[in-house]
């Protein structure tokens, strides 16, 4: 049990939630404990009392001086449950009997002195008169002996019982992570003082006068039960459990309102009489606390039928009760409720009618301590429980959010993807003309300046042969013309090149993917990098699986522009960085899967070091993605010698297994349905009409 104990308040710590709580409810808690130790002491002073009588002789029951008959008649209070029953019944709202006489000795002195001097199993005449009535009737009881049983089963249970309460409370106060919690630890208070403080309550021999503990606080506590009852209850409500609330005066201070009156009431007659009526102050206690119990039963009732779905405050609109709320309320409410109504028509009714419970009051004391121990199993399990509903509700909302945030990642990559290719609509139409414009103006216009210069350098020559006196000086000019030519013949190869940085689309529509690639592979790239002695072997006959008409169809045009820019990307690197002596362009086509890799012998490169972005590709990469294909890059790097030195010259380095091979994976029938709206902006559309009409005007 105190590993139970121990374990849940440790859990319990970790799990407080609520800020305003989680700063306050060790000061509650500090201010519980004080009040613990108040009642426990009280009762203790007053077992003190109770056990300085033991071994001394009593009448069989427990009595009390009444303080509102000035002739000191005696009340009966109970009579131990293993001693045979009295005649003269105790006080109840029904009948009052006072003993007025003990062989003949009136009031406490008298009933003291006659105890004092008479030895256990000794007859003893008791003289009792009903309110209600004139007669005084004599009856006749044996005296015994205040033993430790009759003690602990008419007193000390009630200590444990009180004991019992008061922990549990609070362990219930300390282990709750919110206000309502802590309201299920503080309404334990009033049942545990009711039993705590019982040891005043009833005199074995010596003639104590009923204090100011019986007085001020076991009466009272009677009223205070009531307004906890009813506390509890509106505690419990549905509306008031489906938020974290604070404290509030309609539901944590209205109940105990009342007992404001009560303790005003209490403290004038102490103060005016010398002592408060004692069966005013017990009726009007006994009346709350009846009155608290029945408004706790109703409003217990209602917020099962609200959970139940019969019934809702705004009676138009029904409000489902979540359902770990449902399972909490109910089952506490349905404990509570079974729990009063024992303890009411077992304990407190009888007591009012009869002046005694219908239960022997050991056994009657047995259930008070074993029933908060199982309000505790039943509050720590229903916290558990409503913890795991809360986890799986903050679960499914976390769910629903990552749904929410998925769909939203859906969505934005669905843009993405339509503004990348839209972008390299956009690129490979910008590209076209300008790869035309390059072949149509400055190329065009460098190849007639050379053409024209070569015609009049040769003329300048032939005029000069043929001037025997060599009065026309043409060679200045012929090497003027030369100059001019050969930059002339510059610029025309820096058009070339710059053309093919751009990518000769308008040559690849003119010629077909295939032919404009072998020109590339065979003409243009030679003549780019003359001192390069690379030699690519191509093999290019599957891309005949390409009609001639297919760029122009979307799909179409998106497959030869990811081959021919891929294509001339690659051997670009291996031209200008690859070191390589021998690449290769092979080509397939099985199943509509086209399938082109380039491959060589250079240098290589450790692919996971560089970032993809950074990698020449990249945009090849978006071509191919656009088209529905995969590009993947496989290198190996040359391994370093023994002596740190990287390259072909060194004879440590090993050669076999190290260059690039670039693998272009491409379908050539697509669904439709699965392409992305690659509609051009109205933007681009309305650019690219208009650079087309510019590039188609006469020359």
């Amino acid at each position: 049990m105190l590993h139970l104990i121990v374990s849940t308040i440790t859990f319990e710590k970790q799990q407080i939630t609520h800020a305003w709580w989680q700063q306050w409810r060790s000061h509650i808690l500090r201010l519980y404990l004080l009040i613990v130790v108040i009642l426990l002491a009280f009762s203790i002073a007053g077992h003190i009392r109770l056990l300085n009588e033991i071994g001394k002789t009593f009448g069989g029951f427990t009595w009390m001086v009444d303080p509102d008959r000035k002739d000191g008649a005696l009340i009966l209070i109970t009579t131990p449950p293993q001693l045979p029953l009295f005649a003269i019944s105790a006080n109840s709202l029904t009948s009052t009997t006072h003993i007025v006489a003990v062989d003949g000795h009136t009031g406490g002195a008298g009933i003291q002195y006659v105890y004092q001097h008479t030895r256990p199993d000794a007859t003893v005449t008791y003289s009792a008169r009903m309110d209600s009535s004139k007669h005084i009737y004599n009856y006749v009881r044996p005296t015994t002996q205040f033993t430790w049983d009759i003690w602990w089963q008419t007193f000390g249970l009630t200590f444990f019982a009180g004991a019992s309460w008061l922990i549990v409370g609070a362990i219930v106060l300390a282990t709750s992570t919110e206000w309502t919690g802590g309201v299920e630890g503080i309404t334990l208070i009033p049942p545990g003082m009711l039993l705590l403080l019982y040891s005043h309550w009833g005199n074995i021999q010596t003639a104590y006068a009923p204090d100011l503990v019986v007085q001020l606080l076991w009466i009272p506590s009677f009223a205070l039960l009531g307004a906890a009852f009813i506390h509890l209850s509106l505690n419990y409500r549905p509306s008031a459990m489906s938020s974290t609330r604070t404290p509030n005066w309609l539901v944590d201070g209205l109940p105990y309102a009342p007992l404001g009156a009560l303790l005003l009431f209490e403290w004038l007659s102490l103060l005016f009489l010398g002592h408060v009526p004692l069966r005013i102050n017990i009726i009007l206690s006994l009346s709350y606390a009846a009155i608290g119990g029945l408004i706790s039963l109703s409003i217990g009732i209602t917020s099962l039928w609200q959970i139940a779905g019969f019934w809702s405050p705004t009676r138009r609109v029904r409000h489902r009760v979540p359902q770990h709320i449902r399972h909490y309320v109910s089952d506490l409410l349905t404990l509570w409720i079974g729990g009063v109504g024992l303890g009411f028509c077992f304990g407190v009714l009888p007591i009012l009618l009869v002046g005694q419970t219908l239960l022997p009051l050991s056994l009657f004391y047995v259930l008070a301590a074993a029933y908060p121990l199982i309000l505790l199993y039943a509050i720590r399990s229903l916290r558990l429980i409503g913890r795991l509903h809360t986890t799986i509700d903050q679960r499914e909302e976390a769910l629903n959010e990552q749904k929410k945030t998925a769909q939203a990642l859906q969505y934005t990559n669905k843009e993405l993807q339509q503004a990348t290719d839209l972008l390299l609509h956009a690129d490979a139409n910008l590209r076209s003309i300008l790869s035309q414009r390059i072949h149509d103006q400055p190329k065009q216009q460098a190849l007639r300046i050379r053409s024209q210069l070569g015609y009049w350098q040769h003329k300048l020559r032939m005029e000069a042969e043929r001037d025997a006196s060599g009065k026309v000086a043409a060679q200045p000019i012929i090497d003027s013309l030369g100059k001019v030519r050969k930059i002339s013949e510059e610029l025309e190869g820096d058009l070339r090149g710059l053309q093919l940085l751009v990518e000769d689309a308008y040559q690849r529509k003119s010629l077909g993917l295939r032919l404009h690639l072998e020109k590339l592979i065979n003409e243009d790239l030679p003549m780019l990098h003359l001192e390069s002695s690379l030699k690519v072997q191509a093999d290019l006959w599957a891309l005949d699986a390409l009609s001639p008409g297919s760029e122009s169809t979307l799909e179409g045009e998106r497959i030869a522009e990811a081959i021919s820019y891929t294509v001339t990307q690659a051997l670009l690197n291996i031209y200008n960085h690859a070191g390589a002596t021998i690449a290769t362009v092979h080509t397939s086509c099985n199943d509509d899967m086209i399938t082109v890799q380039i491959s060589d012998d250079g240098r290589g490169f450790t692919t996971n070091t560089i970032e993809p972005e950074k990698i020449s590709l990249f945009k090849a990469r978006l071509k191919v993605q656009a088209a529905r294909g995969r590009l993947d890059i496989v290198s190996t790097p040359y391994r370093k010698a023994s002596d740190g030195i990287e390259g072909q010259n060194n004879p440590n380095t090993l050669y076999h297994q190290h260059g690039t091979t670039i693998t272009l994976q491409i379908p050539l029938s697509t669904q439709q349905t699965d392409l992305p709206n690659t509609t051009p902006h109205p933007a681009i559309a309305a650019s690219t009409q208009h650079e087309q009409r510019t590039s188609e005007q006469p020359k």
